[in-house]
């Protein structure tokens, strides 16, 4: 028998008890919507997750720290041997020591983390200036907020003054055999920008600032690459310098496998309902088999191979599956584009940025969508192999 014919005939059988099949579809459409809703909820988490830590260009970023280095400290030759390698793009030195900020006539001073480095360290570092400008040329620094507030300073007037600098240079990063903090005292710089973080008092100045006064060492490099595909060799290239790296994508990649494990619960919840649906679908097979037993032997008396029998059952458990998982996606999808747009509207309205709660991939919806297949086929199998066990002769005497 032709495949259209079977398929004719299962569409017909379906609708013949159009009120069973339309309630089995519906358990299976929801216990794919459901799937897709939280699977899609684990994966806009993640998004959200993973973009508060990181950006793309962060993916081309090594840090390599001092702290972890055992027998060798980061000078120059260092930076010179880290710079010849292959897909090396940039490497800034960055130093972070302690300091002591205050203005003559003010009577105010605050202790403060000076964090000096090269210019090419503000943008690979997301730092920023909220109002003015970076410290590019010798002479200048940018305060945050939160070292304003210490100072009493206000920050629309604080850009183009000058402000007194204590430097406590620890004997880790100068190279004079001095055991001990060398203090430098009231060192000149002009404010030319205000960064916005209000958490911990911090100064931005020029590495030229400390390598002037002695520091000649530092405490960890930004190393910019090529492309992202690039940073596993140059890591392992690093480490045969003796060098140990830090990498974000080592911290994207834990939150992902912390989200997998997240999405697979949420997953779990929703097979709850669909194997719900599946028993309905099965227990509505049994009983259409139960109905159609004379039916089946006037087939297999008019000639019907087995073959056909089985073909016929089973086509109408695909047909299940399919209308099922087809509009239980369509169900999850619009559940979840109904949130993201409500999310959209209190976001416009309280001036926050815009965010979508709700992320489904294409391959969730195919995975989802064959699987929802998968569960209606085999459910249909069992009753289509007692269908072709059916004697004809029997069959025919059955009431």
């Amino acid at each position: 028998m032709k495949l259209k014919v079977i398929v004719r005939l299962s569409l017909k059988n379906l609708w013949v008890k159009k009120s069973r099949t339309i309630i089995t579809t519906l358990g299976i459409v929801i216990g794919i919507g459901s799937i897709i809703f939280l699977v899609s909820l684990g994966y806009g988490l993640e998004r959200l997750v993973t973009s508060q830590v990181t950006n793309f260009e962060a993916f081309t970023i090594l840090d390599i720290p001092s702290a972890n280095l055992k027998t060798l400290k980061i000078d120059q030759s260092v930076i010179d041997k880290t710079s010849a390698l292959p897909h090396v793009q940039t490497v800034v030195p960055v130093d972070s020591i302690a300091g002591r900020l205050g203005r003559d006539g003010t009577g105010t001073s605050a202790e403060t983390v000076v964090v000096a480095a090269g210019k090419d360290y503000w943008p690979m570092a997301s730092i920023s200036a909220d109002k003015g400008s970076l410290p590019l040329a010798d002479g200048q620094a940018m305060i945050n907020r939160a070292a304003l507030k210490l100072l009493g300073e206000n920050e629309d007037q604080v850009i183009g003054q000058t402000m007194d600098l204590d430097l406590l240079i620890p004997a880790e990063i100068r190279s004079d055999n001095a055991d001990s903090v060398k203090t430098v005292e009231k060192v000149p710089l002009k404010i030319v920008g205000v960064e916005k973080d209000e958490q911990s008092p911090i100064i931005y100045v020029p590495i030229s600032l400390l390598n002037k006064n002695g520091a000649d060492k530092f405490i960890s490099l930004k190393l910019k690459a090529d492309t992202k595909e690039s940073i596993p060799e140059l890591r392992k290239q690093l480490e045969n310098l003796g060098l140990s790296t830090e990498y974000v994508g080592d911290t994207v990649d834990q939150i992902s496998q912390v989200f997998v494990l997240f999405r697979i619960v949420l997953a779990i919840f929703g097979l709850i309902a669909l194997l719900v649906a599946a028993l309905g679908t099965f227990n509505t097979l049994t009983i259409n088999l139960l109905e159609r037993i004379r039916e089946i032997g006037l087939f297999k008396a008019l000639g019907m191979q087995n073959a056909d029998i089985y073909k016929l059952f089973v086509t109408e458990s695909f047909l299940i599956g399919a209308f099922g998982g087809f509009f239980g996606i369509i169900l999850g999808l619009l559940m979840a584009t109904a949130i993201n747009a409500l999310l959209a509207v209190f976001a416009s309205k309280a001036g926050a940025d815009t965010i979508n709660l709700f992320v489904t991939p294409w391959t969730l919806e195919l995975v989802v969508g064959l699987f929802s297949i998968l569960v209606g086929l085999a459910t249909g199998l069992y009753p289509a192999y007692r269908a072709i066990k059916i004697n004809a002769l029997d069959a025919l005497k059955y009431e």
